[in-house]
């Protein structure tokens, strides 16, 4: 059960490393996104929330381990 967690944060730390680049890029105009569909900031916060749940299951398995 252990490795299955280790390895979807693995995955999900992933995620949110090129969720983040996008959200980086459109915000800098550099991939073009349609201002009325949000794109930017939806993509930012689930990036966020993909990094925290890494930060918080690799912090178990590196303190409790």
């Amino acid at each position: 059960m252990e490795t299955v967690i280790f390895n979807v944060s693995l995955y999900l730390g992933i995620l949110g490393f090129l969720l983040f680049t996008v959200s980086f890029l459109s915000g800098l105009r550099i991939i073009k996104t349609k201002a009325k569909f949000r794109v930017h900031k939806r993509v930012g916060i689930i990036g966020f929330v993909a990094v925290c749940v890494h930060a918080f299951v690799m912090s178990y398995f590196y303190f409790l381990s």
